[in-house]
């Protein structure tokens, strides 16, 4: 009895058990179900923790890129980076340039407001008084917003705005929400008026994100709403995509092999990010105009765009987007021939005044900096102080690059003439220790009772002198001895003198007439001296320096085309080294021009004025820096367009440097959604309400 007990005690427990195990079991497996199909049904992304969600404050780019999808613009910037009517439905601008007329579409905010005219001066003035938003620079040349109406408003510019619609990008917040509270407040910058708003939010659960369907937009039915998970980092967002825990995210060429497998879509799309070979012409020798010809000549760019950066760049001629309304892609650069090379080495004119040296690197303390040298042996300064040699001085850019860059440049400190160090002692041609060479010349003698200067005509005199103080023990005898020894000698000394005056004067009659013969031969008229090193001796300065071109060794495209570069130089018989720098190493070269040339970047800015990346390509250029001057002062998009038209062909028919292009840049998709964005560099999710899961 006692053991049936027993054992219905143990198949209970062991039903219990085996009952817990499958319910647990159950729910383990019910709560997988929901996360895949919440995952298959949203869209998932991720950003690192936001410091505000506010968008005039933000400066996090992955933050950016979801704000993005819940604020608009009044205008945005398009794949090819032109700017587009957003909440703008209609807009004129003045014929000065200095006043825009707007009228608004009938859009909505979340919370069901009207967007209207004061919601844009509220934001203006938000921006404004909020110096640290990535924004600031875009109202900078507003004077006034004025409302008309509900959907009308005017603004006002200071200066000419010819690219007002760019400098009109900025997010419209809501001023209902906003007036009299913190910028940054969460609950208040949760609503927005773009093509997504914010279901929920929280540092631990993340974002989610609804479609709008009051949008004023068109939106396709099949639109997913977005998950947004918060990570750490801007490493730990790229590292989620790899895990399949998010579905796209930018990568830059570094990162790509990560993601070069069978469950990603790799799709390119053209950046921001401008490369060029810059030139110093404050070397007299690349200040020449043929010389510049020559080495634009003979570098390929073709092949530096194809195997240097693998095709992943756009060729424009000036640092613009290619398909950008201002450039003109019609006008063609400079053709790559060897034979046009020659040609323009052998009509180099330098003036002899102009003092060809051969540059020396302001390199950083790290050692080994030089690298592949097509020819020659020379040396790298490797302290941080600009070289003593060379062409060292003057202004840079900026970048920065992006190395600006980068610039590498980039982007781009100045800096001023470096003075030449003295090559040698002071005192150099001074005597050592009194002495001085010449007959009758003082010596000094040390005694422990006086010092002396004893004058010695001769050497009998000294010997006379020695003599006499060894038989007279008083000095002052010997002195007075030698003394009337130099008295005998002064007076034969005058009468040597006497005959040397009358032969001097014979001397002057014959000369007086030899110049009278020469003033007459000076009236004839001299053949001038050429002021210009001729052919020969140019090839001969170009054959004895080698050209330095500084680049970024982080940045293996530019140091691929950097190689490149010099073998195409080689064959025209250029000499040149690629000389490696680091980031700091590069921004003090090119601050202080201690280079001939420089493979560098900047990143282009949403507004597409070209000033100040041109001013840091060529400073000092009296006809570009003209040309630029004028962008001042247009009034139209199509003034812009005539002026950039006018500069690309005269930085290529001068030979200013060397346009590489706009490369692209990487967005990386999970292959479980069917996508066809439209994105640019500042919208990297725009278009992302068309995405679809792939079936």
């Amino acid at each position: 009895m006692k053991k049936t007990k027993i054992i219905s005690m143990i198949l209970a427990v062991a039903l219990a058990v085996g009952g817990c195990s499958a319910f647990n079991g159950d729910k383990k497996e019910e709560k997988a179900s929901d996360t895949k199909k919440t995952y298959s049904e949203k869209i998932q992304l991720a950003i690192q923790k936001p410091s505000t969600i506010s968008p005039i404050t933000n400066t996090d780019e992955s933050v950016l890129n979801v704000l993005n999808l819940v604020y608009d613009g009044l205008f945005e910037l398009n794949k090819n980076y032109n700017a587009i009517p957003k909440l703008v439905k209609n807009s004129k601008m003045s014929s000065d340039g200095k006043q825009m007329d707007i009228v608004l579409k009938d859009a909505k905010w979340h919370d069901g407001n009207p967007v209207t005219a004061d919601d844009v001066a509220f934001t203006v003035s938000s921006i404004r008084s909020n110096k640290t938003s990535p924004y600031n620079y875009m109202v900078q040349n507003i004077s006034d917003v004025i409302v008309n109406g509900e959907k009308n408003l005017t603004i006002k510019f200071k200066n000419n705005a010819a690219f007002a619609k760019e400098n009109l990008t900025f997010p419209i917040i809501s001023k209902v929400q906003l007036s009299g509270k913190d910028i940054n407040n969460v609950d208040a910058n949760k609503v927005g008026n773009g093509v997504y708003k914010i279901a929920s939010y929280s540092d631990r659960e993340g974002i989610s994100l609804e479609v709008n369907k009051d949008y004023y937009g068109d939106i396709p039915k099949s639109a997913m709403n977005i998950n947004v998970n918060i990570v750490p980092n801007e490493d730990a967002v790229v590292s989620t995509v790899e895990a399949l825990e998010s579905d796209m995210v930018k990568a830059d060429s570094d990162n790509l092999s990560r993601f070069q497998n069978s469950r990603f879509d790799i799709k390119s799309y053209e950046g921001r990010d401008y490369d060029a070979v810059i030139i110093n012409q404050s070397n007299p020798l690349l200040a020449n105009a043929n010389f510049r010809k020559a080495i634009v000549s003979a570098i390929n760019r073709t092949a530096i765009i194809e195997n240097g950066y693998m095709g992943h760049v756009h060729s424009v001629n000036i640092p613009i987007n290619s398909k950008s309304k201002y450039y003109e892609s019609s006008i063609k650069n400079m053709e790559y021939s060897t034979e046009n090379a020659e040609k323009y080495m052998k009509e180099i004119k330098i003036n002899k005044k102009d003092k060809i040296k051969e540059t020396q690197v302001n390199a950083t303390n790290k050692p080994n900096n030089k690298v592949n040298s097509s020819s020659g042996n020379n040396k790298i300064n490797s302290s941080n102080k600009p070289s003593s040699s060379g062409n060292s001085g003057g202004a840079s850019n900026n970048t920065g690059t992006s190395d600006s860059s980068g610039s590498d440049a980039n982007q781009a400190p100045s800096g001023g003439d470096s003075g030449a160090q003295n090559g040698g002692n002071s005192n150099a041609g001074s005597s050592s220790g009194g002495e001085s060479a010449g007959n009758g010349a003082a010596r000094i003698i040390d005694s422990s009772e006086e010092t002396r200067n004893i004058v010695y005509s001769t050497d009998e005199d000294k010997e006379e002198f020695e003599k006499i103080a060894d038989e007279n023990t008083d000095s002052v005898i010997a002195t007075n001895l030698v003394r009337t020894a130099n008295n005998t000698k002064e007076n034969a000394n005058n009468q040597n003198n006497n005959a040397a005056n009358n032969n001097q004067n014979s001397n002057n009659q014959n000369k007086n007439t030899t110049q009278n013969k020469n003033d007459a031969d000076n009236k004839k008229p001299k053949k001038e001296e050429n002021p210009y090193y001729t052919e020969k001796e140019i090839k001969t300065m170009i054959n004895s320096i080698t050209l330095k071109i500084i680049v970024n060794r982080e940045n293996s495209e530019r140091v691929k085309s950097a190689n490149m570069i010099s073998e195409n130089l080689k064959a025209v018989g250029i000499k040149s080294e690629v000389v490696l720098l680091d980031s700091l190493g590069m921004q003090k070269s090119l601050a202080n021009r201690s280079y001939d040339l420089a493979v560098t970047g900047w990143q282009i800015s949403s507004i597409p004025n070209i000033t100040e990346i041109m001013k840091s390509i060529c400073p000092n250029d009296v006809g570009l820096n003209e040309r630029l001057g004028k962008i001042q002062g247009a009034t139209s998009e199509e003034d812009i367009k005539k002026i950039y038209a006018d500069i690309e062909k005269y930085c290529i028919d001068n030979a200013l440097f060397i346009s590489i292009g706009v490369k692209d840049n990487y967005m990386i998709i999970n292959k479980r959604l069917k996508t066809d964005l439209y994105m640019n560099d500042y919208n990297q999710y725009r278009g992302i309400e068309m995405v679809t899961p792939s079936k």
